[in-house]
């Protein structure tokens, strides 16, 4: 009986001493104070409010912060985090790190306990926070007000006080680029003011740029996509000057029709462009090879085409003493 109680009194000293040693562990454990909240526990779908994190430990005490990403909880997402402010208390750190936080579905959302793993000292531990409830609202609906259109915006009045600034601003830009226009003229000893030049009838230029074509015997050097590319495109320009079709973005069959739409006397001229037009087609598309009689062919006939489609009134090279402007013999071509 004696020796249990002499037993029974050493484990009370060992429990005694153990507790006195591990006492000032837990007094610096229970310093370490962390603490999670919301600016507002209700708010409106849309609103944005702050989620805040206050930590207050000593200097030698190391807490690890949770990693929070693009989503507090749910539909609550993170719009911003902002960097962790630090501020020294004596021998104590007060850590805040706070987060822009926003929902767009109303609900009642949880936040889980976060988790703070900590060393201090000899001890190893993690603290948890509380759980926390955010309430999202939707936008209550005022039926018994009548739905309207949104305002236009209002015109403003200005007075010539306000925009005289700009209008002088304006009379000077103008006069020192006046100026410098002057002085570029001179030095290159040109008029100030030229005579526009007279632009020369479509089937002048047509004409001219059908002779350079034959003159390059493009199909003859085996370049018969290049020839007819060539050819489809002068008579483009042409009808488009001509007759104000848009030829460029059409189609050879949309600028067939558009033709028979301004009522051409010679019906038969529209034929020949279809020709051309066709066999045009069937090298750029087809990829076929046509027999050198066909392309010459094709050349006459916009050759033809655009004498018997030129303008009545406007000038020639024969009504101006010279040759022939087109030559419809085979043996030219």
């Amino acid at each position: 009986m004696i020796g249990f109680i002499v037993i029974t009194r050493k484990i009370k000293n060992i429990a005694f001493v153990l507790i006195m040693c591990l006492l000032p562990t837990l007094s610096s454990a229970q310093s370490i104070k962390i603490k999670a909240e919301f600016d507002s526990l209700a708010i409106v779908i849309g609103d944005q409010i702050k989620f805040r994190i206050e930590i207050d430990q000593p200097k030698n005490a190391m807490v690890q912060m949770p990693v929070l990403t693009d989503t507090l909880v749910g539909k609550v997402e993170i719009l911003k985090a902002f960097p962790a402010d630090t501020t020294k208390n004596g021998e104590n750190l007060h850590i805040s790190k706070q987060y822009l936080v926003t929902s767009f579905d109303s609900g009642n959302y949880v936040v889980a306990p976060l988790l703070f793993p900590f060393k201090m000292e000899k001890m190893d531990d993690t603290f948890k926070t509380e759980a926390l409830l955010l309430k999202v609202y939707t936008v209550p609906l005022d039926t018994a007000k009548d739905v309207r259109d949104i305002k236009p915006p209002l015109k403003a009045p200005f007075s010539l006080a306000e925009i005289w600034l700009y209008i002088l601003i304006g009379v000077v830009v103008i006069i020192i680029g006046f100026v410098i226009w002057y002085f570029i003229k001179k030095n290159k000893k040109e008029p100030l003011f030229s005579v526009k030049a007279i632009v020369e009838p479509p089937h002048i230029v047509a004409i001219r740029e059908l002779d350079k074509l034959r003159a390059d015997k493009l199909w003859q050097n085996n370049k018969v996509k290049d020839y007819y590319t060539r050819l489809t495109e002068i008579v483009r320009v042409y009808i488009e000057h001509r007759f104000g079709i848009f030829a460029l973005e059409m189609t050879s069959d949309e600028i067939v029709a558009a033709l028979k739409g301004v009522n051409l006397d010679d019906i038969k001229s529209v034929d020949l462009l279809r020709t051309m037009f066709s066999a045009a087609d069937l090298v750029k598309f087809a990829k076929l090879e046509p027999l050198p009689n066909e392309n010459e062919i094709s050349l006459l006939n916009t050759y033809q085409f655009v004498n018997n489609t030129l303008e009545m009134n406007s000038p020639t090279k024969e009504q101006d003493g010279e040759q022939p402007a087109i030559s419809l013999n085979k043996e030219n071509l």
